[in-house]
């Protein structure tokens, strides 16, 4: 004989059903009720540069808003979708992926995971839940070129990038037109290795640009920019010099580094995370520079800085938050 169950009986089974169901729906904030940020980097978050400097930007974000974060190195390409839909299944409301060419990769995942934000540091992407951050670093390494060309002794600088590809490509020739703005009669050296790990490679190849004239140094190659660092330490009795890559290389090397250009990650990441939260974020580029206190110069106050080379960097700095210089970096 079957049992009736009474009506309240019902009503508390179903409505325990509906909370159960709900739940396992995957808020984006997580079980924690944190809102849930993932970063993707290319390189070791101790490489000194742009990787370290993204997870130290995540690490505030974490702190100013109270967010639950994870991060994972991508070891090759192929990953970097794997690690995108992972964050997603995941629940992850906001993931940054901390390279130009992870905009791909954030176009074929964002259709499956709407209510995911894919960010990418650089890129021309723009979709629904896609949007890339231009940090408009080619500012800090025009004005690197400007103090460059007053700076040089032999009249010739050079330039390290680790591939070809605009990211990279753009603050290299940045810095060669501070330079030419500057000085004409000034030779600008570049190559690009290929690699952002083989630090070997980038210190042969600073080496042979030293013996080639090469008084001063500006190099974008990740972790293989330590490399670049080793050899301007090794012969810092001919006076050559470097600039600090992405983090402040001023501290470890403060007999070489001029300044320190660098990108505040964790005032640009926030600006993506305040309107997440705030419920005001629509997808477009995010272009922030030094006005936003994100492209930073840093003087190393350990060197002794000409002031010539000072009396030129303060005006070409106001000159580019005027508007009155254009800096031409190509296609991007």
């Amino acid at each position: 004989m079957r049992r009736k169950w009474p009506v309240l009986t019902w009503i508390a089974i179903l409505t325990l059903v509906i909370v159960t169901a709900t739940a396992g729906c995957g808020a984006k904030t997580g079980n924690s009720g944190k809102l849930k940020i993932a970063l993707l980097v290319p390189g070791s978050i101790t490489d000194g540069g742009w990787s370290e400097s993204a997870y130290k930007g995540l690490k505030k974000v974490e702190t100013d808003f109270g967010a639950e974060v994870s991060y994972v190195q991508i070891k090759s390409p192929s990953d970097v979708v794997e690690a995108f839909r992972d964050y997603a299944q995941k629940g992850y409301r906001i993931v940054f992926g901390h390279s130009y060419d992870y905009q791909d990769a954030a176009k074929r995942v964002a259709p499956d995971f709407k209510k995911t934000i894919f960010i990418t540091s650089g890129g021309t992407t723009v979709m629904d839940n896609v949007s890339p951050i231009y940090t408009e670093f080619e500012q800090a390494t025009y004005l690197m070129g400007v103090v460059a060309a007053k700076m040089t002794k032999t009249g010739v600088v050079g330039t390290i990038g680790s591939q070809e590809m605009p990211a990279i490509s753009k603050t290299l020739i940045s810095f060669e037109q501070g330079v030419k703005d500057t000085n004409p009669s000034v030779k600008v050296l570049r190559t690009y290795i290929g690699t952002q790990d083989d630090v070997g490679k980038a210190k042969e190849a600073t080496i042979t640009m030293i013996n080639s004239g090469a008084d001063i140094f500006w190099v974008s190659a990740n972790a293989a920019g330590q490399g670049a660092l080793q050899a301007v330490r090794e012969n810092a009795k001919k006076g050559v010099k470097i600039f600090g890559a992405y983090s402040q290389w001023s501290k470890d090397a403060p007999d070489v580094v001029i300044a320190d250009g660098y990108i505040d990650f964790s005032n640009a990441f926030s600006v993506v995370v305040k309107q997440v939260k705030d419920g005001t974020w629509k997808p477009g580029e995010i272009r922030v520079g030094t006005k936003d206190n994100v492209v930073k110069f840093v003087w190393n106050d350990k060197m002794t800085i000409p002031q010539e080379a000072k009396d030129a960097y303060d005006k070409a700095l106001k000159d580019i938050q005027a508007g009155k210089i254009k800096i031409n970096i190509g296609a991007y």
